[in-house]
């Protein structure tokens, strides 16, 4: 589905943000990126997206160069939900989820019915019925960060990429949010690539883990690559990774404990587990 071969990209020749980064994602796979600020995160994603072009290395999709597709197709296969926190829109909340049929819909041309069905499949999968002609900017964060994800799905892509969904929202919008991510990829047959900045919602909803930092990367299944060694290295914070049942589930959870302040605590973290 994805293939990346020799990614390489900079703003500043003097700063390069990730080299030689070859990594291959299955369809029906969900990948997470995780990595400091500044390790080149969104970057990447804008990259998938064709914002910005690599410097060196290729990108494909389904087996065709990113760069080659033309923009209809590109925008039928690839779906994108950007940080919903610095947006603010006048439009209802069903025509911004009708924007995303732009790719179906002529220039100068009104959304049909097919359109409009869509639009509603999608608010009924989200739960949006309710605030269908309400305005987005009078949305709260977790509606308006769901009204993008119906925008995204409204097209039915085969890719969905996804910049930080979860982020500044409370707890329980994001436990909806990652709920909703996993479901995707279950019921709609979707590839997924998400950034986040939570090792534990990586671990709760991907397949696969692209660490990012210092110009190196790394690569794998989720709990493979999420440890507590390679969290103290990418992220210098010492952790550890505990695992709880609920009813439902198994939780593997990343708990932060301390700054790793030096090398030499970088290399090794060590506690005394105090049972209450």
């Amino acid at each position: 589905m994805i293939n990346i071969e020799n990614g390489s990209f900079c703003y500043d020749p003097k700063k390069v943000l990730f080299k030689d980064l070859s990594l291959r994602l299955e369809k029906n796979k969900t990948l997470a990126i995780l990595g400091p600020n500044g390790a080149g995160k969104t970057s990447l994603l804008r990259c998938l997206m064709r914002f910005l072009r690599l410097k060196t290395g290729s990108i494909s999709i389904n087996g065709t160069d990113n760069r080659s597709m033309t923009d209809s197709l590109f925008w039928r296969t690839v779906s994108y939900v950007p940080q919903a926190k610095n947006l603010v829109f006048g439009y209802s909340v069903l025509n911004m989820i009708l924007m995303g049929r732009c790719p179906y819909i002529g220039m100068g041309r009104l959304p049909g019915k097919e359109d409009i069905a869509a639009a509603e499949e999608a608010m009924a999968r989200l739960g949006l019925e309710r605030l269908a002609e309400r305005s987005c900017s009078s949305l709260s964060g977790g509606e308006l960060q769901m009204t993008l994800i119906a925008r995204a799905l409204v097209k039915k892509p085969s890719l969905l990429i996804m910049d930080e969904p979860e982020s500044n929202l409370d707890m329980k919008n994001q436990l909806r949010i990652l709920d909703i991510v996993q479901s995707l990829k279950d019921e709609q047959d979707l590839t997924i690539i998400l950034n986040t900045h939570f090792p534990t919602h990586a671990m709760r909803v991907a397949d696969k883990a692209l660490l990012l930092g210092n110009s190196r990367y790394l690569y794998g299944d989720t709990r493979a690559a999420i440890t507590e060694k390679n969290i103290r290295e990418y992220f210098g914070v010492c952790s550890e990774i505990v695992v709880m049942k609920s009813a439902v589930r198994t939780i593997h959870a990343v708990v932060p404990t301390e700054i790793a302040v030096s090398q030499e605590s970088i290399k090794e973290c060590v506690y005394e587990k105090i049972v209450s």
